[in-house]
């Protein structure tokens, strides 16, 4: 028999399963914690960039009111676990995986929010390995916030929403949208536990708006080593499911 290449685990329930490569990146909870991040309300289309294996667009199309998600991925492996994803989850008909590189992805029409979890690290500042899906995930060249500032300003409606999450001791880069007419409107940090520094940032964009900004509570993955129950929610099926209540149009 041959090499296994691809599993299949499951996220948040045992209905919702990712498939993801058995020796390239693999998905943590980085990006259930965006995708937890994303205000409760229907969107029309979003669209996700660098996709990968398609957690963030499966879990944004199970527990969001919204109609149609492009899901951009560049990496041919990854882009074969993305289409395996929306398969198995039964989502052909709300996610389109895209295999482009986002400067050279052209859209018909604006979409009414984007979001990304981007690599965070220069390929000078860490260790790389000998796996392309490993390395692409983890280093900044490849795809870099004023690649996803560009497209944004390009093909965001006005208006329209933003949610990135990048590597704390880099927020100051974060800013720079401002630049392309986005303006940071909420913000929040992501500790490991007390009295240790903010290991993430997670910040949602407006195109087109003014210049203030709100700062939210801290988010602690632990206290004293100990899972905290707001961590805990984002992997849990019923937070999910009143996340999902709260963002349906009033009628």
């Amino acid at each position: 028999m041959g090499k296994k290449v691809f599993s299949i685990d499951h996220i948040i329930s045992e209905e919702i399963k990712i498939c993801q490569p058995v020796d390239g990146f693999r998905f943590t909870t980085d990006s259930l914690l965006l995708a937890g991040f994303v205000k409760e309300k229907a969107y029309d289309t979003i669209l996700e960039i660098g996709a990968g294996s398609g957690i963030i667009s499966v879990i944004l199309g199970t527990f969001l009111d919204t109609k149609k998600i492009y899901a951009v991925e560049l990496n041919y492996k990854m882009y074969e676990a993305l289409v395996r994803t929306i398969e198995i989850n039964g989502l052909q008909d709300k996610i389109i995986p895209v295999k482009s590189d986002i400067k050279d992805y052209k859209l018909s029409r604006s979409v009414d929010m984007i979001i990304s979890n981007p690599p965070y690290r220069k390929s000078y500042t860490g260790y790389n390995c000998k796996n392309e899906e490993k390395n692409a995930a983890r280093f900044s060249d490849r795809l870099t916030l004023i690649d996803i500032f560009k497209f944004s300003k390009s093909y965001l409606k006005t208006g329209g929403l933003l949610y990135i999450s990048y590597t704390a001791d880099r927020t100051t880069e974060l800013f720079e949208s401002v630049k392309y007419g986005i303006e940071p409107k909420r913000l929040r940090f992501l500790y490991p536990d007390l009295n240790r520094k903010a290991r993430l940032t997670f910040v949602e964009y407006r195109k087109g708006s003014g210049a203030e900004i709100i700062i939210e509570p801290p988010l602690f993955h632990s206290i004293n080593s100990v899972f905290t129950e707001d961590f805990k929610n984002f992997t849990s099926y019923t937070w999910w499911l009143s996340k999902k209540n709260r963002g349906k149009p009033s009628i």
